[in-house]
Order: C-alpha cells, then sequence, then structure tokens
C-alpha cells in the first residue's frame, strides 16, 4: 500500500465520513496538499503550514472562531479527533502531531467555503480554492500544488456538479 493510499484510506476518507459527506473535492485537495508537504523535497521548509496538510496557526484559529463556533455538533466532532491534554496546551502542535485532527481541521476548512467549490476535475479551481484558504500566493507553490492535483483530477468522477 502507498503512502498516498495509506493516507486516503486511513485518514482523509474516514475523517470525512465522520464529519458527514465525503466528497471527491476533500480527497483530491488534501492528498494534494498532503503531497506537497510530505513527498515533495523542494517544499519550503520555512513557511508556516503545519502537519500533513500545512494548515496555518491563522487558518487554525479561523476555522474554530468563524465556523466551528456556529455549530457546535460538528465542533465537537472535530474535537474528538484531537488528543485530551495536549489539544488543550498547544491546539496547533495536534496540526503536526494528529493527522486525522489536521485532516478534520482542513475538510471543516473546506466546508466553510463550501459554495466556491469548484468541480472535481478543475485542477486550476481547486488550486485556487486551497491556496486562497492558507492565503499563499507564492507561484513556485501554485505551480506544485496543480502539479500535484492535475493528475488526481484526471481520475475524478466525471459529470459531478459544483457545489
Amino acid at each position: 500500500m502507498s503512502q498516498a493510499s495509506a493516507l486516503l484510506d486511513h485518514v482523509i476518507r474516514p475523517v470525512a465520513q465522520s464529519l458527514g459527506e465525503p466528497h471527491p473535492i476533500l480527497d483530491e485537495i488534501l492528498l494534494g496538499a498532503a503531497t506537497l508537504r510530505r513527498f515533495d523535497p523542494f517544499a519550503i521548509a520555512d513557511d508556516e503550514g503545519l502537519g500533513v496538510f500545512g494548515i496555518s496557526p491563522i487558518l487554525h484559529r479561523q476555522v474554530w472562531d468563524e465556523y466551528l463556533a456556529f455549530d457546535p455538533e460538528r465542533a465537537s466532532r472535530v474535537r474528538g479527533f484531537a488528543s485530551q491534554h495536549e489539544f488543550l496546551v498547544n491546539p496547533d502542535l495536534e496540526l503536526i502531531t494528529n493527522a486525522r485532527y489536521g485532516a478534520a481541521v482542513a475538510i471543516s476548512a473546506l466546508e466553510w467555503v463550501k459554495p466556491s467549490w469548484p468541480r472535481p476535475n478543475d485542477a486550476d479551481g481547486l488550486t485556487r480554492l486551497w491556496s486562497s484558504l492558507l492565503h499563499i500566493e507564492e507561484e513556485s507553490y501554485l505551480a506544485r500544488l496543480h502539479k500535484a492535483l492535475a493528475p488526481l483530477c484526471l481520475a475524478a468522477p466525471r459529470g459531478l456538479p459544483a457545489i
């Protein structure tokens, strides 16, 4: 089993299922982001993103303050992926040490902006969506993310409408 398959089968998809209806966009964006963070030897080591999905502390707080705070049931499910003690001491550390919690935050960030989702096979749109959430405009990052997403988008189911 490849690392990508393991990440999809044991982290991304089970977390997406727990939080609601899984969708190909979640698979594509999170696997694309993880590919850059995890497997790209040219990834910038000093960026602000944390964990396998590269979530910034700012986005982490925004998801909690501007989205999850207004959906207590979902907030409880996301919090359930975090460790009991460490989350209270240093919640950002959970993004680094806990891939399922990181996936839950990333999926919640995407759900927060769901009306702007492109079609699952739109690599340009998916690149813009994720980079806008991370507030990244660096061309080399965008090019690498697009390159990671393009093959995933080719395999995306056709005929799925934009959300």
